[in-house]
């Protein structure tokens, strides 16, 4: 647990250049010095001074010592926590996500298995679902994830729990997509605009965005609202599945949810920092899950190769795009069905077909001499 940590043994594995980069962003002043070896940072807070030595070799004799002292500095400064200051100088460049779980098992710094096992496996899928609505938006979401949101999820983290009601906090480094949607993280030492608009803050956005949305319409009785879906604003069944996951369903129990947004990357922030859900928020949303996936039933999965691809030849000018797909069916007998994808879809199926991989199709299958599948979840399977 996160009160058995030596603090100051911490502070050895932060980096110094990055600490020094914190300093500045936040409003500390770089004192100029002769020794190469440090860094000294002043600031002015009302009528008190502060100055903080950072060293820059880890070699000196008091190094430790010296960055911890500059940690409890800073955390005085902020009004924080030594542990909160660490936990963010250990991961530079992130927003952090909080699910503090509320519930009468729950004694001081530990929790039932059971219900660790349900809030971590669910804090992953609310960012999963999440990533899926900023990049794919539908109703629900089925198959495998694209490699995008796969590399989004494998370099999100879980930090250290806190004392008290069971603290989860959710480390995601900034990271964005290129024009190929190919994953690129990014650093500290990234443009401040890059991160304020990366997919990270888009995805610790939209989760703050969709909760606070989810807990006024419930609160205004406005339950129709929850299952009108649009692009602009979609929440997936696999949004509300996974809130509900996370321990709702008990009696007696509360979550709430704490974005800790980077202080070095201050624009496209939501409002919202602090969300709280009862138990009596969990009946609302099962009925809106419901709702939603009315028609899941409807839909089919074919696994199968690419025959032919079909779209404007003019790159520039191609928006989407036709698939002819050869697959098996339940008796093991050759079909053949077409599938219209977007053009991000599209794009994947052209370098799927180059590869001779498999792709997967998840949608309402129509059977006939012209058979088509409508394309809810596109895969390419490697």
């Amino acid at each position: 647990m996160i009160y058995s940590v030596n603090f100051m043994d911490l502070t050895e594995k932060i980096n110094p250049l990055a600490f020094a980069k914190y300093l500045k962003d936040t409003g500390w002043e770089l004192f100029p010095s002769k020794r190469t070896y440090i860094k000294i940072f002043q600031y002015e807070k009302n009528d008190d001074f502060f100055q903080i030595i950072i060293p820059t070799e880890k070699r000196l004799g008091d190094y430790k010592e010296a960055m911890y002292k500059a940690v409890q500095t800073v955390a005085k400064v902020e009004n924080k926590s030594v542990q909160q200051i660490i936990l963010y100088l250990l991961n530079p460049n992130t927003d952090i996500l909080k699910i503090r779980l509320e519930k009468k098992e729950i004694e001081a710094g530990n929790i039932l298995f059971d219900d660790a096992i349900q809030i971590y496996e669910n804090a992953k899928k609310l960012l999963a679902a999440t990533a899926l609505d900023i990049l794919h938006p539908r109703k629900y979401h089925q198959g495998r994830p694209d490699d995008s949101v796969l590399n989004f999820l494998s370099n999100c983290r879980f930090g250290q729990t806190e004392i008290g009601s069971y603290i989860v906090s959710v480390v995601c480094p900034f990271a964005e997509l290129d024009e190929n949607e190919d994953y690129k993280q990014l650093s500290i030492f990234s443009d401040e605009e890059q991160c304020a608009h990366s997919l990270t803050r888009q995805v610790t956005n939209r989760v703050m965005e969709n909760i606070s949305y989810i807990k006024n319409q419930i609160d205004n009785g406005d339950l129709d609202k929850l299952a009108l879906q649009n692009e602009k604003k979609m929440i997936s069944a696999n949004f509300y599945e996974a809130l509900n996951g996370l321990n709702l369903d008990s009696d007696e129990t509360n979550i709430e949810f704490i974005a800790e947004w980077s202080p070095t990357v201050k624009n496209n922030n939501c409002p919202e920092n602090r969300i709280f859900l009862t138990h009596d928020y969990y009946q609302p949303i099962e009925t809106t899950i419901g709702k939603l996936k009315e028609n899941v039933n409807k839909s089919t999965k074919i696994i199968g190769r690419i025959k032919k691809l079909e779209s404007s030849p003019d790159v520039q000018k191609r928006k989407k795009g036709k698939i002819t797909v050869v697959y098996l069916d339940e008796h093991d007998k050759p079909k053949i069905v077409t599938a219209n994808l977007n053009k991000s879809d599209y794009d994947k199926a052209i370098r799927a077909h180059e590869n001779g991989y498999h792709v997967e199709i998840i949608g309402e299958l129509s059977c006939g001499r012209r058979a088509s599948i409508s394309c809810e979840t596109f895969a390419v399977i490697e």
